[in-house]
């Protein structure tokens, strides 16, 4: 096998070795996975044919339905992978900033809304207890609700029909 082949070979398969578990019941096609690799590189004059038979040959969607069966590793990030991390997320954010913003806001709203929508209903309610009526209400419109539910009734028992 050609030495950039087997780098490319080697890479797809120590991708698992390096960030994944492989469970005891996935070890079998995991295995023949590796095979099919190696003996797809064996075939191969450069890497680029190799990537290119290894999308064709569909052996990138075993490697994707591998995947999510196996369990992550967890590991400490590189500095030099922390500095990217830190530089892809500037750039989600400086690109996004608008975005960012406007969810940010709306949702501050909203919340304000709620609040204040749920302070002026607990402020209603406790007058009406103080004044006597609450009773009156819920009693009131626990009679709307069941004369709704059973017009729902009969308008679905009649429409079946």
């Amino acid at each position: 096998m050609l030495e950039e082949v087997k780098k490319c070979v080697d890479t797809k398969i120590n991708f698992f070795d390096e960030y994944f578990t492989i469970p005891q019941n996935m070890q079998i096609e995991f295995n023949r996975f590796c095979e099919k690799i190696t003996t797809l590189g064996e075939q191969c004059g450069s890497a680029t044919e190799f990537e290119e038979k290894f999308v064709s040959t569909g052996l990138s969607d075993q490697f994707n339905a591998i995947l999510p069966k196996c369990t992550p590793k967890s590991r400490k990030m590189t500095s030099e992978e922390k500095q990217q991390s830190k530089k892809l997320v500037k750039e989600m954010i400086s690109e996004n900033k608008k975005e960012i913003l406007t969810d940010a806001l709306t949702d501050a709203a909203e919340r304000v809304g709620t609040a204040t929508k749920d302070e002026l209903l607990k402020k209603s309610r406790e007058k009406m207890i103080e004044d006597g009526s609450y009773a009156d209400y819920t009693i009131t419109k626990n009679r709307f609700e069941d004369a709704g539910r059973l017009v729902n009734f009969f308008k679905n028992k009649f429409k079946k029909q």
